[in-house]
């Protein structure tokens, strides 16, 4: 069995404060689905380290409308740069 491949980034600057931000608002029946689908598009654009604006871009792509109403101004709130 693989490890994830979230296990094997390099989170930058608040990532991965960002990241989990967006999975503990995910409603807990689909965290799974989520990650599976975070990890999908991780894999498709081949990343290795994870930049706030990458967290921003990847969350605005897959992320339903009233979540991206709802998380983006806490999201912008813990950029570093």
């Amino acid at each position: 069995m693989r490890g994830s491949v979230l296990e094997k980034l390099t989170w930058e600057g608040n990532s991965k404060k960002m990241f989990k931000l967006v999975i503990d608002n995910v409603p807990s029946i689909f965290s799974g689905l989520v990650k599976h689908e975070i990890e999908d598009w991780i894999i498709k654009n081949k990343l290795t380290v994870v930049t706030e604006e990458l967290c921003l871009k990847m969350f605005k792509e897959k992320a339903p409308k009233g979540m991206i109403e709802k998380l983006t101004p806490k999201l912008e709130s813990l950029k570093t740069k």
